[in-house]
């Protein structure tokens, strides 16, 4: 299999991306992070130079050609530890997805990777994840998505469960694919500390 380039925003400190990486079917090509501080831990670990501007402010000539797009966008509008305004967030987080979008309309890549908290797929009744799967439909992909919980993927104590939307240019794509098989935990907290 060829190596498939990825573009990565909302990047934080990197954790997706080098997940990826890990496979050897992956290669970061750009990274996209506003905020400075994660991106101090992304450079540390990587050598992308990552780009800290706004992705209102990022234009899709500007971002190198690439096959998967990776995108952890933010969550506080939709998360139960916020005020759940979704779309309506007075701070325009709920609608940086549709920043993406604008990325995927215009550079139109192979696979498509998502991820936010659980309660996006129930945020406003699901009418928000509705949306969302309905612009990636217009935007001619073919999605699965599923809520999984790290720890029983990678056998590290820790209950994280969030929402994955997979998306793929080509229907058998999607209609191959399936989420992983959970692993045990076997890792206690004892163990890490």
């Amino acid at each position: 299999m060829k190596t498939l380039k990825c573009a990565s925003f909302f990047a934080g400190v990197g954790g997706i991306d080098i997940g990826f990486e890990k496979t050897n079917n992956f290669k970061v090509v750009y990274a996209n992070e506003i905020d400075p501080y994660p991106v101090k831990t992304y450079e540390l670990n990587s050598n992308i130079k990552v780009d800290c501007r706004d992705i209102k402010d990022v234009k899709s000539d500007e971002i190198p050609d690439f096959d998967v797009l990776l995108a952890g966008f933010p969550c506080q509008a939709f998360s139960i530890a916020g005020r759940r305004k979704g779309f309506d967030d007075e701070k325009g987080r709920g609608t940086l997805f549709f920043e993406v979008a604008r990325i995927i309309k215009e550079k139109q890549p192979k696979i498509v990777f998502l991820e936010n908290v659980k309660n996006l797929a129930s945020h406003n009744d699901g009418k928000t994840l509705e949306t969302i799967l309905k612009t990636l439909d217009r935007l001619g992909y073919y999605v699965k998505s599923d809520i999984l919980n790290a720890m029983d993927y990678g056998n590290t104590p820790q209950n994280r469960e969030r929402i994955y939307i997979v998306c793929f240019k080509d229907e058998n794509l999607r209609n191959n694919f399936i989420f992983p098989e959970k692993i045990q935990l076997t890792t206690k907290l004892d163990d890490v500390i």
